[in-house]
């Protein structure tokens, strides 16, 4: 996470490899890349698919393909901010939110309803509403840029600076008291990438199922909610069961390195190129 931000950050002292932010950047001068939920934005906005927003998009969605939604956990720097915010609590007290299946389901239509809403206001207003104002990334990076300028001396937006730097305290505030319900249930960008997770070719699969001492502890630590005690029970009874493409597994390591501390002999849950199956 931290080295694909620091080639971020090193536009703002003039060296240009990647210039933008994370849902929209060029690529040393020459190649254009657009965040997936923004490729449909910017669609529905202009009522026009070009041929560069192809080009755009077609890097990004390769990438993920294979990976997932590993932009979550390896890219994305709310996840590392959010992990700080989390510490702030005793324990970090993680509300699982998991309920029974009809919440489940309530769940689900929120989060779509806000994310199809973004999408019919983008297409009304003629705006990338999401992209432009809301993202997360979008007002992290115009936050940062507008600092350094306040540093360098140069001509600062203010207005700007103080919305985006409210919105951000806004989304940390909100991780306080409803840990991870922005990364799970609301944020666009997350949610394409999960539905990506179906078909990447990573996944959630097991080794050494042996060792596994079903303490759950990996359940307990996952703050996306993925259900990994059933995924567990389903591969231990020899089920097929869950398939390891769960939409809100961010492959952040979590459950592996809880399984390491409590295990003997390492860990039992691996993550998986390719689609395997063990």
């Amino acid at each position: 996470m931290f080295s694909i931000f620091a080639v971020f950050m090193l536009q703002f002292l003039g060296v240009k490899i990647l210039v933008g932010s994370l849902t929209g950047s060029v690529l040393l001068y020459k190649i254009s890349l657009i965040d997936l939920y923004a490729f449909f934005e910017v669609i529905l906005a202009s009522k026009k698919l070009t041929m560069v927003l192809v080009l755009s998009v077609l890097p990004v969605v390769v990438i993920y393909l294979i990976f997932g939604r590993a932009f979550c956990g390896w890219v994305c720097p709310f996840d590392f901010l959010f992990k700080l915010v989390d510490k702030l609590k005793n324990g970090y007290a993680r509300l699982k939110w998991k309920g029974n299946g009809s919440y489940v389901k309530k769940q689900n239509l929120i989060s779509w309803a806000f994310i199809i809403s973004m999408l019919l206001l983008s297409l009304a207003l003629g705006i990338p509403v999401f992209s432009r104002y809301i993202s997360q990334n979008t007002n992290l990076f115009r936050f940062i840029g507008e600092l350094i300028n306040v540093m360098k001396g140069l001509p600062v937006n203010f207005g700007v600076m103080i919305f985006s730097a409210s919105l951000i305290l806004l989304l940390l505030v909100f991780e306080f008291f409803f840990p991870r319900q922005w990364c799970r249930n609301f944020c666009p960008v997350g949610r394409a990438y999960g539905l990506l997770n179906k078909v990447s070719l990573i996944r959630l699969s097991f080794e050494n199922m042996d060792l596994c001492k079903e303490c759950f502890v990996c359940d307990l630590k996952c703050y996306m909610g993925v259900p990994l005690k059933e995924f567990i029970e389903s591969r231990k009874k020899g089920e097929a069961g869950l398939s390891g493409k769960f939409i809100n597994c961010i492959y952040c390591g979590e459950c592996i390195l809880s399984c390491q501390k409590v295990q003997s002999g390492g860990g039992n849950i691996r993550v998986k190129f390719f689609n395997a199956k063990k």
